[in-house]
């Protein structure tokens, strides 16, 4: 039994003593309140307001204010101000301003202003963790100080767990507004003390300086009076003085030279929107920047991290004195805006065009105002990790991956917090598992490099690791205590030894001192929030139809430049990118924000989407009579053309008209082919050249001329018969049976499946009606409606096609339930042990399986516009055109269609919410023309256009795996545009790209849109691609 002795030859045993190191713990808190010294308070006047102000208030606004004065509101904001002037006696000193008031969040404005923060929503002892801030450093004697709060009351949100329901009453009241100085000495014994004390309870009970600790807190005990009320000032004070030696000298003892290292940067994760909206965190933003430039004034060694160049932009347009401040402390290597993307981006669902974009315009911002390039990309809390990431990452000058989420699976640990992580091209970026929302004390800096808690260790490779220390999302970032913290571990004995560092700084010599890190290739698949890929329908969506539109309009915008000659201006699109960019944030993209920020995005979404139209229809406009009908696609289709009626009919094509489930007229055109980037055009006339109908249906069966089909009683495939192979397809439910799910999880609602309720689905459709709307030389239609639960109905289109073996299911749901699932089935007799399912420029195969742990954490996974499961010679693809979850298990393939969360959006998700997915078997194995092909043809639908119109064949390449991604204007603009280019199948591919006649010259760029090299090349290039491999080109004209 550990054991010491107190005074003479009486011993304490080990109940004892803790019993005593508890009172020292609890000292800290009869300390805390003497750390400041009232020195005096100051009259105030106050404005409540019930918007945001990004500048001081007019004076006429304010009104005077004494103790007792109550405010609030939810979303209200009050501003209290006065001014102090500097008397003799505080000459010199360092003075603070203490506000005795109640709020949710507040910032502080020194001379008109902002300098810092206040922060009572995370309680820090008796007070918030912001709660006495510096107004000025070595004031001068009659120096006048004017002072204002800017206090917001909080806004509601009802938790995040099913079934929560936080409330709060936002009502407040004003005691005083103080002015204060730091008492220094009572400051060193309370740190010195509160350092001490976790020595003396986390070291581990062997260790000797344990026991020294514990020694010297004993003689502490020994001297100090715990109740200062019973106590003068004086002999308070006194015997803190008499003990402060006693803790100095353990503080004293220093660390080995080969002790671990722990990297510490003060940082503050800051959600772009989340239980809040993008308005409040302009706000989040400003108070916690703030902040960080006065803690840097105070402590010379402290340096800060800010990712997300929105974030900064948000500071530059709404708060440019501030701005200006920051890019100071950037110049001196102080303020690090190191995380190389525009917003913390979801990585699941954002198309790899987007990504790319994400970090173009995030480097493109840093270097221009802050003259810094990012080396780091640094996304602590996305809900998982494409495989494509590292390919864009060094596409775009990054070369280090940091994150913290993949601690949290649910289900596996993951084997290494230090690797080289590659990519589905080969492509390796090192990375590291840092900590975020820490403390950088003994406690913490221990248990960073210890194996528990979801963490590996990996002491083979390195003895260091990186700890972010701050509170995020509006708590302000780190505290001036966390900062006296790290001081006294510097090079404490026991305890890693802390540097401060810039992320950049940590990264580079940690590549440089690892010994042999082990490589993970894959995704960094996150087991836990997987129903953030099927959350918010329309949120989704409309990521989807706006990422084509803007493909469309980009592609249109260069074409036309070309054509006319002029320079190519990237100003229009620009302005709906950075709408886009921002709501691919990794809570807006998910659907896990409150119902507000859901409804901005919505509405932000739609304009975009709106305005995107609007602009192609200008840019695609014709001249003449007929149709103009435009493949913007990299290869020649000839899929079936859906156009809005336009009332007579195409000569010679085969067509038919019909009205579509929102109630539109539409024709659909048969055997229209058309080449890559290309445009036909169709005259109108008012014979119509009747074609017979491809296909025949009797009572329940139908043939196509691919398939025997059979419908059971509610309308779905019993059975699918393969002509071309005479082979069944159907082996379970029936193709497209809806099954549905109670869905409650065990926490986070909105993000979270838990595995559990694959034991819950059951097939949940009864047939309302049925009726076929169109049978003709294109196509067959029959619309069917569901009831689907007590609330929710289904109507649908299934569309099968004369020319191609695709079976379309155009779905409308009427979505009214909260805590459902719904799936829709296709179990298949299609037979291999992984799907391919395409990510960012490119796909990965996941296990259809479930052997170990690890295949069965990937029960809900992310597909973006297909899932494919292909034995060599015959495979089964699902295509959709918005639905991003799907369940792979043996022959069964399970898309997601809705999920029914409703925290924290208490509305959840109910609507009216369209979308379209297909069947489509093709007799061979995977290829880019049996699955990539459709899955583009499904999403990009052809440009109508009235008249005349034409486009530029840009770019073509002679291989069908080798997809042109993107054409789009340069960034700085001029007579040149930007191609992106990618090998879709992950096979090594030799081929020729060409470009069109009027382009002079090109040369290979990186995604940032600089040169790679001084070589420049004349209308074609012979190259190769690596499986995967993205290639990018700058084309002059």
């Amino acid at each position: 039994m550990l054991c010491f002795f107190a005074r003479g030859d009486y011993m304490l045993c080990k109940a004892h003593y803790e019993k005593m190191l508890s009172k020292l713990k609890r000292f800290e808190e009869t300390l805390n309140p003497y750390l400041f010294n009232k020195i005096d308070s100051v009259t105030v006047k106050a404005f409540v307001a019930d918007k945001q102000y990004h500048n001081m208030p007019v004076d006429e606004k304010f009104e005077d204010i004494s103790q007792g004065f109550n405010w609030g509101g939810e979303g209200n904001y009050c501003w209290i101000k006065s001014s102090y002037t500097v008397p003799n006696t505080l000459n010199g000193r360092d003075i603070f301003v203490m506000p005795k008031m109640g709020g949710y969040e507040a910032m502080l404005w020194v001379n008109g202003v902002p300098f810092g923060t206040f922060n009572t929503k995370i309680v820090y002892t008796s007070h918030g963790n912001h709660y006495c801030a510096l107004v000025k450093k070595n004031a001068s004697e009659k120096e006048k100080i004017d002072i204002a709060i800017e206090y917001y009351a909080g806004h509601d949100y009802h938790g995040c767990d099913p079934f929560s329901n936080e409330t709060r009453d936002y009502k407040y009241t004003f005691e005083s507004l103080d002015i204060c100085v730091k008492n220094d000495e009572l400051c060193k014994f309370y740190f010195d003390l509160k350092t001490v004390n976790q020595l003396a309870e986390y070291l581990d009970d062997n260790s000797f300086f344990k026991a020294r600790a514990i020694n010297a807190l004993t003689e502490v005990h020994k001297i100090l009076l715990y109740s200062p009320e019973d106590a003068s000032y004086d002999e308070f004070v006194r015997v803190i003085r008499a003990a402060q030696p006693y803790l100095t000298q353990i503080l004293s003892e220093e660390n080995g030279a080969n002790a671990p290292q722990v990297g510490v940067i003060g940082h503050s994760h800051m959600d772009t929107a989340w239980l809040w909206h993008i308005g409040e965190t302009i706000k989040k933003c400003a108070r916690t920047y703030a902040n960080q430039i006065s803690l840097m004034e105070q402590y010379p060694e402290y340096k800060f991290v800010q990712s997300s160049s929105c974030h900064s932009n948000m500071i530059m347009k709404n708060y440019p004195d501030l701005f200006k401040r920051i890019q100071q402390k950037v110049s001196e290597g102080r303020y690090e805006p190191n995380g190389a993307v525009w917003v913390e981006c979801d990585c699941n669902i954002t198309s790899g065009e987007s990504m790319v974009r994400q970090f173009l315009w995030g480097q493109r911002f840093t270097r221009k105002h802050f003259g810094y390039t990012s080396d780091c990309f640094w996304l602590p809390d996305t809900f998982g990790y494409s495989a494509a990431i590292p390919q864009i990452m060094k596409g775009c000058g990054v070369d280090y991956f940091l994150t913290t989420k993949i601690t949290w699976n649910d289900t596996n640990k993951f084997p290494y917090d230090t690797f080289y992580w590659q990519g589905i091209d080969g492509t390796k970026v090192f990375s590291h598992f840092n900590l975020t929302h820490c403390w950088p004390d003994p406690k913490e800096l221990c248990a960073a490099i210890q194996t528990d808690n979801n963490r590996s260790g990996q002491a083979c490779v390195t003895n260091k690791r990186l700890a972010a220390y701050g509170y995020g999302d509006g708590g302000g970032g780190p505290q001036f205590e966390m900062i006296e913290m790290a001081r006294r571990c510097k090079n404490l004995n026991e305890v890693p030894k802390v540097k401060n560092l810039t992320v950049s700084e940590f990264m580079q010599d940690l590549e440089k001192t690892a010994v042999n890190p082990n490589v993970y290739t894959g995704e960094l698949y996150l087991e836990l929030h997987r129903g953030t890929l099927t959350n918010q329908h329309e949120i989704k969506r409309n990521n989807r139809k706006a990422e084509i539109r803007l493909r469309n309009l980009e592609f249109l915008t260069v074409s036309n430049s070309v054509e006319n000659g002029t320079d190519c201006n990237p100003n229009l699109t620009n302005e709906l990118y950075e709408t886009l960019l921002i709501n691919q944030f990794h809570d807006i993209l998910p659907g896990t924000c409150i119902n507000a920020a859901h409804k901005q995005c919505k509405a932000e979404m739609r304009e975009l989407i709106s305005r995107a139209d609007k602009y192609i229809a200008e840019l695609s406009c014709g001249k003449g009579s007929g149709i103009s009908v435009v493949n913007t696609l990299p290869f020649k289709r000839s899929d079936a053309v859906f156009a809005d009626d336009f009332g007579g009919y195409i000569a010679d094509y085969p067509q038919q008209k019909y009205v579509d489930i929102n109630g539109n007229k539409k024709q659909i055109i048969g055997n229209v082919e058309i080449d890559a980037f290309s445009a036909v055009h169709l005259d109108i006339t008012d014979n119509w050249n009747s074609y017979d109908s491809a296909f025949e249906f009797e009572g329940v069966n139908l043939k196509t001329p691919f398939a025997e089909i059979e419908f059971n009683d509610h309308g779905f495939i019993t059975s699918f018969v393969d002509k071309t192979f005479n082979r069944e397809l159907v082996d379970g439910l029936p193709f497209n049976t809806f099954v549905m799910a109670e869905d409650v999880p065990a926490c986070w609602d909105n993000w979270d499946i838990d595995a559990d309720i694959e034991l819950k689905f059951k097939e949940c459709a009864r047939l309302l009606s049925r009726e076929v709307v169109s049978d003709g030389a294109v196509a067959f239609i029959v619309r069917s409606k569901y009831q689907i639960s007590e609330k929710s109905k289904i109507t649908q289109d299934m569309i099968f096609f004369a020319n191609s073996p695709e079976v379309r299911f155009d779905t409308y749901i009427d979505w009214q339930d909260n805590h459902r699932f719904l799936k829709t089935a296709f179990d298949t007799s299609v037979r291999e042990d992984f799907v391919r399912q395409e990510i960012q420029f490119g796909n990965c195969k996941r296990p259809t399986t479930r052997n170990n742990t690890i295949e069965q954490a990937k029960f809900e996974v992310v597909n973006h516009k297909y899932t494919d499961l292909s034995e060599p010679n015959y495979g089964v693809t699902i295509l959709n055109d918005c639905k991003y979850g799907i369940s792979a298990k043996g022959s069964s393939l399970r898309l997601s269609l809705h999920k029914g969360g409703n925290r924290p959006d208490i509305e959840g998700d109910k609507g009216y919410h369209h979308c379209v997915y297909s069947f489509m078997p093709h007799n061979c194995g995977y290829s880019a023309e049996s699955v990539v092909k459709p899955a583009y043809e499904l999403n990009v639908p052809h440009i109508i256009s009235n008249g005349i119109f034409d486009v530029q064949q840009l770019v073509t390449a002679n291989k069908p795996n080798i997809i042109v991604e993107t054409i789009k204007p340069c960034e700085d603009g001029g007579k040149a545009f930007i191609v992106r280019i990618y090998e879709a199948e992950g096979t090594f591919t030799n081929c020729e790209i060409n470009f069109c006649s009027k382009c002079n010259a090109f040369e290979a760029v990186n995604m940032l849109e600089e040169k790679l090299n001084d070589t420049v090349h004349k209308n074609n290039l012979k190259t190769s691609f690596n499986p995967f491999e993205i290639k990018t080109f700058k084309v002059y004209y």
